[in-house]
C-alpha cells in the first residue's frame, strides 16, 4: 500500500504525542476534518493547511506531501556549522 499524506500526518502527530483532537485544535479545524485527512477520505488539504500542520508537528511540508527526508534537519545542521565557523573567526 502506498504511503499517503494522511499516513505521514498521523505518524508525525503520534511521534509528537498529540491526539487528533489537539492537533485539530492547534491548526484550527474540526477533529472530524483531520480524521478525514488522515484517512484520505477527502481530497488533499490546501497548501496553507499543510503548512500549519507541518509547523505544529515540526516537520517540513515537503516531507508531509512527498515523504522525502525532512530538509529542516539538514538546514539546522548547516546553520550550526556556519555558527561554529563564525565563532572560530572571532577567536
Amino acid at each position: 500500500m502506498a504511503d499517503l499524506l494522511g499516513d505521514r500526518i498521523r505518524r508525525a502527530r503520534r511521534r509528537c504525542g498529540l491526539s487528533g483532537a489537539e492537533l485539530a485544535r492547534r491548526i484550527g479545524i474540526k477533529r472530524q476534518h483531520l480524521n478525514d485527512i488522515e484517512h484520505s477520505t477527502i481530497p488533499e488539504p490546501s497548501a496553507l493547511l499543510v503548512a500549519r500542520i507541518s509547523d505544529v508537528l515540526n516537520v517540513s511540508a515537503d516531507y508531509l506531501l512527498s515523504g522525502r527526508v525532512e530538509p529542516r534537519r539538514m538546514y539546522a545542521e548547516l546553520d550550526l556549522i556556519e555558527d561554529e565557523a563564525t565563532a572560530l573567526e572571532l577567536v
